[in-house]
């Protein structure tokens, strides 16, 4: 006979299931003019003639990208859920859905980055980095950054490197590098750590991916409330076994669950 417990947590268990697994609604916001103007309603991105067109209740109106300052798009209400399911393993499949539906109605439309980021995580998880590459690429069509800044960008290398797709990865690295943005570096060298790693561990390439990914990540961006940081320590540490080098492995370890205690890593 199940418990109380038990009972209540496959009820929440269905309800979340059914709110990740809900339809895309259609995008709604408003669109700011260059010339000041501004209209709230629902918004739908054009691609093929570079406009957006805004429907109000009192019709609809056409924006040229140029003519077009900024776009604030509500969030889609089950955009949160479905980004939870990814961070924490649960209904995979049915969060995997609804973030391919936003991803696709949110063309342009700043919930397309947003849903491919988890996304590409939700394919990694799920152990399909080629449809994680896909997915980004789609993003980066349309916004060629998307591949070296923001949160997307660091699923975007992962799945490259797990897709065994490496060949422009660097370039990408060092864009992010130089784009002045410290957590956007502190990111790009724990993937370039991650790339020399992906070759094997040979005691040279432990000694690389530490020299010029996580080690510099160490000594140049110590924050632990960063996602960087304490990842380089973790693969730091496992770099420097490596090696052969116990000890300083060691000291990696103990910074880690010292300054980052609640860190995924400290916890791994």
């Amino acid at each position: 006979m199940k418990t109380l417990r038990e009972t209540f947590g496959a009820v929440c268990a269905l309800m979340l299931a059914a709110t990740v697994g809900a339809a895309a609604a259609k995008p709604t916001g408003t669109v700011y003019t260059t010339a000041g103007g501004s209209a709230t309603g629902e918004i739908q991105w054009r691609n093929s003639a570079k406009e957006y067109v805004v429907t109000t209740s009192r019709g609809s109106i056409t924006y040229p990208a140029d003519d077009v300052e900024r776009v604030d798009i509500t969030p889609p209400a089950q955009f949160a859920a479905a980004a939870k399911a990814v961070q924490t393993g649960a209904n995979l499949a049915s969060a995997t859905k609804t973030l391919e539906e936003i991803a696709k109605e949110y063309r342009r439309l700043t919930y397309d980055v947003e849903a491919t980021r988890w996304l590409a995580e939700a394919y990694l998880k799920q152990g399909n980095a080629a449809k994680a590459v896909s997915a980004c690429e789609a993003v980066i069509r349309d916004d060629p950054a998307a591949a070296y800044t923001g949160q997307m960008a660091v699923q975007y290398w992962q799945a490259l490197i797990k897709a065994n797709k490496t060949s422009g990865l660097e370039r990408l690295l060092e864009k992010a590098i130089a784009s002045g943005d410290q957590a956007a570096a502190a990111e790009a060298l724990v993937a370039r750590g991650d790339s020399v790693m992906a070759r094997g561990n040979s005691r040279a390439n432990c000694e690389e991916a530490l020299r010029d990914g996580y080690l510099r990540v160490i000594l140049l961006y110590a924050d632990p409330a960063s996602g960087a940081y304490p990842a380089a320590l973790y693969k730091g540490a496992q770099a420097f076994d490596g090696m052969g080098q116990p000890s300083r492995a060691g000291q990696l370890r103990d910074k880690l669950k010292a300054e980052c205690p609640g860190s995924e890593w400290a916890r791994k």
